[in-house]
């Protein structure tokens, strides 16, 4: 994970000074009084500008509202390897005309410069888009309900624990205020943190698939829970139906519906309608989370269809299983539509 630290230390800029000056020992000119005068001149913002510039030299951030793709070459013809977000960062690993190799997570690629920020552009438009995260430097790092040492303590949190800030991060500010559980916030000592932004890195194009398919897994076990609780067998079956055979004749549709009741009654794939139907690797239309499209209201016929199985009509015998009636079946089997049952 990269990182932009918000504390700018002034001797950096006075180092670099120095270093200027000194290159004209050679030359026999005493430049102690033009450094002084040079000094005099600079301000805390020069040195700011100075350390940020250093820091960012070799680094860069997406300038982008969504995402931008990470290619193998520098160009757009080239395969996609990955995909830097709003406010993913990167270290540059080498330009190219229009181009620029980063390095970001997992991720080596080319990025067009079009969608990256550099030098003080990529750390100013950072700090409005990267989380201001505390990290503890001690164990059992104290987290009060007020900004004293007097006030009550809320929690303790272990050596290198994060926290995100939400204020008082300030330059100088002795107290931080943080959130340390979901919708609850305390403050804790700047002396024992060290604040920073921290960024976020780019994603390979197979994490952002696991990632989607995560994502796609979670909705559907929060959508089983939510038709188990409300009792909706009808929709959810409904929903089934117009996924697996929307496109197929009503008979059809009823035979799709036939085939989860004759599982549900087997008592092999689940004690309920909801649970045969999200049975793990059963149904593609289930892993692959096109179900999700009719479950807010499946169309009249499938919703029929659903009806007429549950109340235990069956055009099919006690078959359990169906695909497409191009595939070969060796045992009995009833073809109705695209679909073949057995």
């Amino acid at each position: 994970m990269s990182f932009i630290s918000r504390k700018i230390p002034l001797l950096f800029g006075l180092g670099v000074v120095w270093m200027l000056a000194s290159g004209f020992d050679n030359l026999g000119v005493d430049m102690s009084a033009g450094i002084e005068s040079v000094m005099d001149d600079l301000t805390s913002e020069d040195f700011e500008e100075i350390q940020i510039q250093d820091e960012w030299e070799s680094k860069v951030l997406a300038n982008v509202e969504d995402y931008v793709t990470v290619r193998s070459e520098p160009n757009s013809e080239s395969e996609a390897i990955g995909r830097m977000f709003k406010g993913d960062g990167g270290d540059i690993v080498e330009q190219t005309e229009g181009w620029t190799k980063i390095s970001s997570g997992n991720v080596e690629g080319y990025v067009s410069n079009e969608y990256l920020l550099f030098g003080s552009d990529a750390y100013n438009q950072a700090q409005e888009e990267v989380t201001l995260v505390a990290t503890s430097l001690t164990g059992g790092l104290r987290v009060r309900e007020e900004g004293n040492t007097d006030a009550r303590i809320l929690k303790n949190v272990e050596e290198g624990a994060k926290l995100d800030v939400v204020g008082g991060a300030e330059e100088g500010s002795e107290w931080i205020q943080v959130e340390y559980a979901e919708d609850k916030t305390g403050f804790v000592s700047a002396e024992y943190v060290d604040v920073q932004y921290e960024l976020g890195e780019a994603m390979t194009m197979e994490e952002i698939e696991e990632k989607e398919a995560e994502e796609k897994r979670e909705a559907l076990k929060q959508q089983l829970e939510a038709f188990k609780a409300s009792g909706d067998d009808v929709t959810l079956l409904a929903a089934l139906i117009q996924a697996e055979g929307g496109n197929q004749p009503y008979e059809g549709q009823v035979a799709i519906g036939a085939v989860v009741m004759n599982r549900l009654r087997s008592g092999r794939y689940g004690g309920t309608i909801a649970d045969v139907i999200y049975a793990p690797g059963q149904f593609g239309v289930v892993s692959n989370g096109s179900i999700l499209r009719y479950t807010g209201g499946p169309k009249a016929s499938c919703v029929q269809a659903a009806q007429e199985a549950i109340n235990g009509y069956t055009n099919i015998g006690s078959y359990t299983h169906f695909r497409n009636a191009r595939a070969s079946v060796s045992s009995d089997h009833i073809v109705i539509g695209n679909h073949v049952f057995y």
